[in-house]
């Protein structure tokens, strides 16, 4: 027993060790390239949960809160990184890190019997809104950025050759929009869910002509279906935003990734 409780000591000291040398250069990481720094925020969050294996990183904590917003800075990771096409491998991790932690948000403790339970996950969703607030914004910027570089490298090598590409990053990049998507009607559905989570809805609007293009048409007939429509929705910002978001997932021109994504014919212009 005793035994059992030193090694455990040291497994947490060791741990702890881990952690502080993983925010340590995040702490000066300013001097540093950019994917460099992202993904010892990745490690540092890694870190932090093999800590405290028993709770998730918070945003409102000290090392947690600086992890979070390092992961989901979008300005320093997407927007002034000049990225080629042969950057898309290194934007698809930036990208699966902050999948990854969604993933660990939403599913945390919610395991059952080696499935999902769907209850466990919406209390999830609630408790760790603010978390999610921080990723999932910066997962849908990350995605819309590998788009065009895909499409160019689409272009370049030919669509026998991207068709190997169908089961890899495009596949994860299709799944995670669709449950970026789907996860907005929350916000129409549970009064729990805060400004802050719900302010998804706009990022989305933004980016949904951009996402569109790398979506199958059965993909963007799926958004349409799971969002209400725009006119249940009071007038303002948000009935505007969800109408820009029906509108890009409307449109049935099909060409480059979304026929790579769901091998769709080109069909003339309309609504599914």
């Amino acid at each position: 027993m005793a035994a059992c409780a030193r090694r455990w000591k040291q497994a947490i000291a060791a741990a702890a060790v881990l952690v502080a040398s993983f925010l340590a250069p995040i702490a000066h990481a300013a001097g540093d390239l950019p994917l460099t720094a992202h993904a010892q925020a990745g490690q540092a969050f890694d870190g932090l949960r093999a800590l405290h294996p028993e709770e998730m990183p918070r945003l409102a904590d000290a090392q947690g809160g600086v992890v979070l917003r390092l992961l989901g800075d979008s300005t320093r990771f997407l927007d002034v990184v000049g990225y080629a096409t042969e950057d898309i491998g290194a934007l698809s991790e930036v990208c699966d890190r902050a999948k990854a932690g969604i993933t660990g948000y939403m599913s945390f403790q919610a395991v059952q019997k080696g499935e999902l339970d769907a209850k466990a996950v919406v209390r999830n969703i609630i408790e760790y809104q603010d978390e999610l607030a921080v990723l999932q914004p910066f997962l849908a910027r990350c995605i819309a950025r590998q788009i065009p570089l895909a499409e160019a490298m689409l272009r370049k090598i030919g669509a026998t050759q991207a068709s190997q590409l169908r089961l890899g990053g495009l596949k994860r990049s299709q799944t995670s929009l669709l449950q970026l998507y789907a996860g907005l009607s929350a916000c129409y559905a549970d009064t729990r869910l805060g400004t802050a989570y719900c302010g998804l809805l706009d990022t989305m609007a933004e980016l949904a002509p951009v996402h569109a293009r790398a979506l199958p048409l059965v993909s963007r007939a799926f958004v349409v279906r799971v969002l209400p429509p725009s006119e249940q929705l009071p007038a303002g910002s948000q009935r505007d935003a969800m109408r820009r978001i029906l509108d890009a997932m409307s449109d049935l021109q099909c060409a480059g990734l979304c026929l790579l994504a769901g091998g769709d014919s080109k069909p003339t212009s309309g609504k599914p």
